[in-house]
């Protein structure tokens, strides 16, 4: 039986990423000490931030009543999903400033933040065949907030090589 779920849950995952990322990107800012690296890293938290909102706000518009609303009285649900997002994209079990001293350069650390973007790209490529699909729309709205992350990522890359 495939696993199905409501928009409303699609959106919850896609907010508890975006706060996934936010620890991310403000842990590697902190341990990182090249500045064009750290404000790109800032930069991009504060994208998280922003997503998440975004994301917050569409699940309140585009879910019925039921669905947005939907009680979940021992929070079951919302530590399931939550775990869903935390062990797929951003699951990161050292420290990042741990993580991002193993790299050998500023190159190396956007390429890990441009695998994670990717592999939230994937997860939501993944929930939208997931989801009712008159809804599937709604989640290629995720999908497209967070490819502007991997354009900014690639960008500096860029712009440390030249």
């Amino acid at each position: 039986m495939a696993v199905r779920y409501s928009l409303s849950e699609v959106f919850e995952m896609a907010e508890n990423i975006e706060s996934n990322g936010y620890d991310f990107y403000t842990q590697a800012a902190d341990a990182i000490k090249n500045k064009t690296l750290k404000a790109v890293f800032l930069d991009l938290a504060g994208k998280e931030l922003q997503h998440k909102k975004t994301f917050t706000n569409w699940r309140q518009e585009f879910c019925s009543a039921v669905d947005a609303h939907w009680v979940d009285p021992d929070g079951q649900a919302a530590a399931y999903l939550k775990a869903t997002a935390d062990n797929h994209v951003f699951n990161i079990e050292k420290s990042v400033s741990s993580l991002l001293a193993s790299l050998q350069s500023a190159q190396s650390a956007l390429r890990l933040a441009i695998g994670f973007e990717k592999d939230t790209i994937a997860f939501f490529t993944a929930l939208k065949q997931a989801v009712s699909g008159e809804n599937r729309d709604k989640v290629d709205l995720l999908i497209k907030e967070e490819l502007d992350h991997i354009r900014i990522l690639q960008d500096t890359i860029k712009q440390l090589n030249s």
